[in-house]
């Protein structure tokens, strides 16, 4: 693993061809929910293929990686999954929308693959900032595309994207420090925005599971990656 995150991240042509085809089924689906089902096949298409042996474009330790990612994936939505059945169970009496829960375990399944293999590529600390950089930009472009007619709900959320920026610095010259502030944020956000609800409520309404993953999630993980690798760096 060691050497695996010393490697660089190469994209071959398959994986450009694979994202491009996801991003187009997103853009679609301003006209039909239905092109969705690109972005399924740009998405596990490729493993599929590569798989059957059809397509041969990554090494050894690229396939370990991606192993390795796909069974940290499975272990975490697995778990999330069968702890989400009792307080699904509790509100069975109320009509529960399918839609949000398929859609959270898919993001849930999505983000843990990618947080495994960057970190088994780029290692913790430029996975991190990196993490931070490319949410943080996308949290930005989401909220002022949004918000576009409401000027003051446009400068208020994009201010959402303003601890991705500043703790990327930050994790470049004091990752520890940056680490330990990048986890207070993800405690104060949670319960700022209201998110403990999830232990009392549906935890899939108002979209709050979504919020956590994808905003929560990417300051948590990058604030343990960083405490984890100061540690590491000291120690050695």
């Amino acid at each position: 693993m060691r050497m695996m995150a010393l490697r660089s991240w190469r994209s071959s042509p398959a994986t450009v061809i694979a994202g491009c085809v996801v991003i187009l089924g997103f853009a679609l689906t301003v006209v039909d929910w239905r092109f969705l089902s690109l972005s399924a096949i740009g998405t596990f298409g490729p493993g599929i293929l590569r798989e059957l042996g059809i397509l041969r474009d990554k090494d050894e330790y690229e396939r370990l990686a991606s192993y390795r990612a796909a069974y940290h994936a499975y272990l975490v939505t697995g778990l999330l999954a069968f702890l989400s059945i009792g307080p699904l169970r509790a509100h069975e009496t109320a009509r529960i929308d399918p839609e949000p829960v398929i859609s959270t375990f898919l993001i849930i399944l999505w983000f843990t693959w990618l947080l495994s293999s960057l970190i088994a590529f780029w290692g913790p600390r430029r996975m991190a900032t990196r993490i931070l950089i490319s949410f943080g930009a996308v949290w930005l472009l989401f909220n002022i595309l949004g918000n576009l007619p409401i000027s003051v709900a446009l400068i208020m959320q994009s201010l959402l994207a303003a601890p991705f920026f500043a703790m990327t610095y930050l994790a470049r010259k004091r990752p520890r420090v940056a680490g330990i502030l990048l986890l207070g944020f993800s405690v104060f956000f949670f319960y700022f925005f209201n998110l403990y609800k999830v232990f009392t409520e549906n935890p899939f309404e108002r979209g709050r599971t979504i919020v956590i993953v994808l905003f929560i999630g990417p300051l948590f993980a990058s604030g343990l990656a960083l405490i984890r690798a100061d540690i590491s760096e000291t120690e050695e």
